[in-house]
């Protein structure tokens, strides 16, 4: 009877392991490291990255570059360079589901759109928009492909439909440091990220405000900076200064982080922008070692 008993709390200990137990589910394991073009000319302190539909596209920052790269399994082949006076410092990067590429300027605080080419298109300019000024931290694209900027001039994220026109803000909340990043995950729900006090913040599709969600991340990174979802709702976080990525339910609940600071493969130092393409293959600019990483999802 008592080994009946011991098996039974055995069982029920099981199932009541907090959300950490999760973590060992998921792994990233290093698949491969980027650092050079085409021509053979190193990466730069890279911090935007982008990939969708098979294309990989870097944000090489410090050369004032795109590069274009195609994804064919688990390899990486190419690396185009795309350079024009329109674009410098290329800091955040989206790829929607024409190809057409969007990037932030880093200097000039604007997004630029180009081509699947890379050829000039224009500024998104969210027209319609109401004042004050716009100053972009960062964007995502939705399943739409509707733009959502987080304008941290005038406090609030923009929602830009496909032909540029304003179509909503979600305000920021009230109590905040400095919000680093925003994604939509496939819900279309809207996260933005607090990297001064570590926090999570959420809107629903159609929530005209956001709410906290989880608990504060400073217990497990030093500065969470870039945030991302993939197609399940899992949502990626790096940590600048700490290194690593910490990984957080859809209800907010820290699953555990992994990698951590280095310069060895598979190690990182202060990552930038992360991303997770259709066949969930994790990047991540590497800034720090100049390079990007993939990852493998396993268990």
């Amino acid at each position: 009877m008592a080994v009946f008993v011991s098996i039974i709390v055995l069982v029920i200990s099981l199932f009541s392991l907090p959300a950490a137990w999760s973590a060992e589910v998921v792994k990233l394991r290093h698949s491969l490291s980027i650092y050079v073009d085409d021509k053979g000319i190193g990466l730069r302190h890279p911090e935007g990255i982008a990939c969708r539909g098979g294309v990989l596209v870097i944000g090489d920052t410090e050369n004032d570059r795109l590069l274009r790269y195609a994804i064919e399994g688990k390899d990486v082949k190419g690396g185009t360079e795309i350079k024009m006076p329109q674009l410098s410092t290329p800091a955040r990067l989206q790829i929607d589901s024409k190809g057409d590429i969007f990037a932030l300027d880093g200097r000039q605080r604007r997004v630029v759109h180009l081509g699947p080419d890379g050829a000039f298109k224009g500024y998104v300019t969210a027209e319609g928009a109401p004042s004050p000024s716009i100053v972009p931290k960062s964007f995502k694209i939705g399943a739409d492909d509707a733009l959502y900027v987080l304008d941290v001039f005038s406090g609030r994220v923009l929602v830009v439909g496909p032909d540029g026109k304003y179509q909503k803000q979600i305000d920021f909340p009230s109590d905040y440091g400095f919000f680093s990043d925003v994604a939509v995950d496939a819900r279309g729900t809207v996260l933005i990220l607090d990297s001064v006090k570590g926090r999570l913040w959420a809107a629903a599709p159609k929530a005209s405000a956001f709410s906290p969600l989880g608990g504060p991340l400073k217990e497990y990174m030093s500065f969470p900076a870039s945030l991302t979802a993939d197609s399940r709702g899992m949502l990626y976080i790096t940590d600048e200064n700490g290194g690593g990525v910490g990984l957080v339910s859809q209800d907010g609940s820290f699953l555990g982080k992994q990698l951590g600071m280095g310069w060895n493969e598979g190690l990182l130092s202060y990552p930038a922008q992360i991303c997770v393409d259709d066949h969930e293959e994790v990047f991540i600019a590497d800034r720090g070692n100049s390079r990007v990483q993939a990852f493998s999802l396993g268990k």
